[in-house]
């Protein structure tokens, strides 16, 4: 790396042909650390921060990994939350090299499962009972179109304590009014995948429709 472009790493500002040819992918801010250097002055100050964000890119496991970047102030809150979702550009060549593109809307991109997928634990699980605390979509999608929500669920199953986990489930366009804080729902499980909890949705809406 050349003394020019590292000074410029040091200061923060990311490298120019990362944001103009870097993949674009979308970027959950996990971790901010702010250093003792910034750039510009009194209202216009920008904080160098180090950065550790869980990246998704289309067709790609999700991954972790850090850079060095000035963030404006009126930013620097929401970064810090540990719930910012953003658009990052990405090194095609060295996929752990990424820069914040804080000027660009996330993209929704498509997820690629790791484990058992959702159809192998639905046809092969046990069955519990999943109830719905929190949810909110993840601006993915899996391979078959399907819009991916993010749960916090309360699972029950016979003989077992109640537990909390927390999971990725897609979500068909007919279930989503069965998304509210309380919603009771059909589940599978396997045994040696004790979080991938399933959402059986064609159950949920079997049910919904006897009732």
């Amino acid at each position: 790396m050349g003394l020019f472009k590292k000074l410029k790493e040091l200061a923060g500002s990311p490298d120019k042909e990362l944001m103009v040819n870097g993949l674009l992918g979308r970027g959950q801010v996990v971790g901010l650390e702010q250093t003792n250097v910034s750039t510009g002055e009194d209202a216009s100050a920008a904080p160098v921060c180090i950065l550790t964000v869980d990246v998704m890119l289309d067709n790609t496991p999700a991954y972790r990994a850090q850079c060095r970047q000035a963030i404006p102030m009126m930013a620097l809150s929401q970064l810090a939350s540990g719930q910012a979702v953003v658009a990052v550009r990405v090194d095609p060549q060295d996929q752990s090299k990424i820069a914040l593109d804080l000027g660009t809307e996330p993209p929704t991109v498509t997820a690629t499962g790791t484990g058992a997928s959702a159809a192998d634990v639905l046809a092969k699980g046990a069955a519990v009972r999943g109830v719905i605390v929190q949810t909110e979509p993840l601006g993915m999608k899996n391979k078959e179109g399907v819009d991916i929500h993010a749960f916090v669920l309360t699972v029950m199953a016979d003989g077992e304590a109640p537990r909390q986990v927390k999971v990725g489930n897609p979500v068909p366009p007919e279930a989503v009014p069965l998304l509210f804080p309380g919603s009771n729902v059909p589940a599978k499980v396997l045994a040696e995948e004790p979080d991938g909890v399933v959402i059986d949705w064609k159950a949920a809406l079997a049910e919904f429709t006897k009732k």
